[in-house]
Order: structure tokens, then C-alpha cells, then sequence
């Protein structure tokens, strides 16, 4: 992982600026490597397996790389594999 060092916090909107995978931790932007092939297909299965629950319980599948804005103590963000969203 390779760490942006700002003269400032990190924000939502320096994330929105990058052109790669990231999180604000600690209010330092960290960049996330590629996922390998063995844990991106078990992500896509999942996200497979979530997307079929759609239309039984009106949530939301969410593949990698979308970034979910929380506040949470030491981080701002995080970007999950796979996800769940309502």
C-alpha cells in the first residue's frame, strides 16, 4: 500500500480526483493494490450471489471499487471487494 501525504486532512473530494482504488485511513489517502485474479472471482461471486437478492429485499449488489463514504473513527472511507448496500 502506498500512502498520499497531504499538507492537510484528506477529503472525499482529493478521492474523487484520483484516478486509482483508495481510502482515507487515518486522514491520509491510501492506495490499494489491483485485486489478484483468485480473490477478484470470489468477489464476483459474491456480488453475483448478492445481485440475485435484489429484487427480494429491495437492497442493492455493489462490485469492487465503488468507495462508500462513512464516519467511522480513523477512516473516512472504504472500498469492500463486494458489497451490500440499502
Amino acid at each position: 500500500m502506498e500512502i498520499l501525504k497531504l499538507p492537510r486532512g484528506a477529503t472525499v473530494d482529493d478521492l474523487y480526483e484520483l484516478d486509482a482504488k483508495a481510502e482515507i485511513i487515518n486522514g491520509e489517502i491510501v492506495l490499494l493494490s489491483p485485486t489478484g485474479f483468485l480473490p477478484h472471482r470470489a468477489a464476483l461471486n459474491i456480488t453475483i450471489s448478492l445481485r440475485a437478492m435484489e429484487k427480494e429485499s429491495g437492497g442493492f449488489a455493489i462490485g469492487g471499487n465503488a468507495a462508500f463514504v462513512v464516519d467511522l473513527a480513523h477512516r473516512k472511507t472504504f472500498s469492500p471487494d463486494a458489497a451490500w448496500y440499502t
